[in-house]
């Protein structure tokens, strides 16, 4: 009987993500964005922004109203345009997928501490 090597098996994941509907998806509203220097700089400037955020509020810090306001304009920017709004739905279905992997492979983790 032969052992399985994590590794191989964290290889395969890999492919099968790269042939998912849902990272072809992602992909593919990517490249259309891309396309567009305005669209791209406007989707870098929301993830930017985000992240910025995000790190204030995890170290307890209030964000200040103006880059709250920024977030808040970029988001409805991007709601307003069709290939953005495409490919935030594509980044949010991904993100689900890549979510309940994460979950499934905690699994065993689980298990160990509900001993």
């Amino acid at each position: 009987m032969s052992v399985e090597h994590p590794y191989d098996k964290a290889y395969e994941l890999a492919r099968a993500l790269r042939r998912s509907n849902e990272m072809k998806a992602l992909a593919k509203a990517w490249e259309k964005i891309s396309r567009d220097p305005e669209q791209r700089q406007t989707m870098e400037r929301f993830r930017e922004l985000s992240m910025e955020l995000q790190t204030l509020q995890m170290q307890g810090r209030t964000p200040g109203e103006e880059k709250e306001e920024e977030l808040n304009r970029l988001m409805e920017e991007m709601r307003s345009n069709p290939e953005l709004r495409e490919y935030l739905e594509a980044e949010r279905r991904f993100g689900q997928l890549m979510s309940d992997i994460n979950r499934i492979l905690g699994g065993p983790v689980e298990e160990i501490y509900k001993n």
